[in-house]
């Protein structure tokens, strides 16, 4: 894991003379993740907006003197063996002391803005620290959009409080992922990994790996069954994702206007033409996410992959014998804000296939490339 250089994020450690750290002290500005040229060119521009509104109305002045107190204030917050204090540099923003008593642990939460009708690049992502007390509420400490930074401070923060807190394990890689990464990945451990899990058991038979699925859910879009000779992965596309059906209405709304306005309204329109257009290709899209299914045959020696019923592409054939990798990628799409993966081969001429595109759950495809691994008998 990468290592936080805390002196250039501001964060100054007091020690006393045996070279303890006594105290923490950490800035927090606005916009802290940019540069001063940044935040001096972003504070022109909002001051420049306030002028230009402020000769229509007076009302708005209150709202980007706000902005603009803001930005220009510098928050530091000091921790120390008795409480957490948390000062501002603009005396309008009160300052305020958190008292350690009872204090339990620190926790770290990740909160996610989505906007409505915009693009899924346009969601905000923050990480913030938070005090968890025993008997009273919890308190929170600060936030930042750096989940490694956030993470090490609590750590941080903890080891100087001499707290022991079982819960940073795995934190990082918990609020790196989004709400519903999460959600699908735990339904899928608990679903799919313990109903393996006990029919190992209840067989008598040491582990390995040998995973059987007859029916795909949203947090596992595959049926799997295998046997000595062949593993069969069914991946159903209409499982791995809420937009589908969407895609598909979508393009049936651009296909009909094109299609069936003409049949009332005589003179040509362009508009009417590129509607038709645009809308012929999505549609199909939105059909081909709805009944498609992906057929993934991997035997000893090769692995051939087939989609049905919509496509125009005919089966593949990857020997074993071509193969240098299997792994697991990010996609290059998100939607709503949540990352998309896919599982691809590369082969020894430099080209790279797509076994499996567009699954939300990382974790299980992790687990179908080690499957493949396992019965092909390839290097991880």
């Amino acid at each position: 894991m990468e290592n936080i250089d805390f002196a250039s994020n501001g964060i100054e450690e007091l020690k006393n003379a045996d070279g303890e750290i006594q105290e923490l002290r950490f800035k927090v500005r606005f916009l802290s993740l940019f540069g001063s040229f940044i935040k001096s060119l972003f504070l022109f521009i909002v001051i420049c907006v306030a002028i230009i509104f402020s000769l229509f109305t007076l009302y708005s002045v209150p709202f980007f003197l706000m902005i603009i107190l803001l930005i220009l204030n510098r928050q530091t917050v000091v921790v120390n063996k008795e409480a957490f204090l948390i000062k501002n540099t603009i005396p309008i923003f009160p300052n305020k002391e958190i008292s350690i008593l009872e204090l339990e642990r620190l926790a770290v939460k990740r909160v996610e803005t989505n906007t409505p009708n915009r693009s899924s690049s346009s969601n905000a992502v923050n990480f913030q620290l938070y005090a968890i007390f025993k008997n009273k509420p919890a308190r929170k400490i600060f936030s930042t959009m750096n989940p490694i930074l956030v993470d090490q401070m609590d750590s941080k923060i903890e080891k100087l409080l001499n707290i022991k807190d079982i819960t940073n394990k795995g934190q990082l890689e918990k609020i790196s992922k989004t709400h519903y990464q999460n959600k699908i990945e735990s339904d899928y451990k608990q679903n799919i990994l313990l109903e393996e899990k006990e029919k190992t058991l209840s067989e008598n038979k040491s582990f390995k790996k040998n995973l059987q699925v007859e029916k795909p859910t949203r947090s596992f879009p595959f049926t799997v069954s295998s046997n000595l000779i062949n593993l069969k992965i069914t991946h159903f596309y209409r499982k791995s994702g809420d937009s589908i059906f969407i895609t598909f209405i979508v393009g049936l709304v651009f296909t009909a206007t094109g299609i069936l306005i003409p049949l009332f309204d005589k003179p040509e329109n362009t508009f009417i033409i590129i509607c038709a257009i645009i809308g012929f290709p999505i549609m199909i899209l939105g059909l081909s996410n709805i009944f498609n299914k992906r057929y993934i045959n991997v035997s000893k020696s090769k692995i051939n992959y087939y989609t049905n019923p919509i496509s125009i592409r005919k089966e593949k054939e990857i020997l074993k014998s071509q193969i240098t990798n299997l792994e697991v990628i990010f996609s290059g799409q998100q939607t709503n804000g949540v990352p998309s993966y896919n599982i691809v081969v590369k082969t020894k001429d430099g080209k790279t296939y797509k076994l499996i595109k567009y699954v939300f759950n990382e974790l299980a495809l992790k687990d179908l490339v080690n499957e493949i691994n396992h019965h092909m008998n390839l290097e991880a």
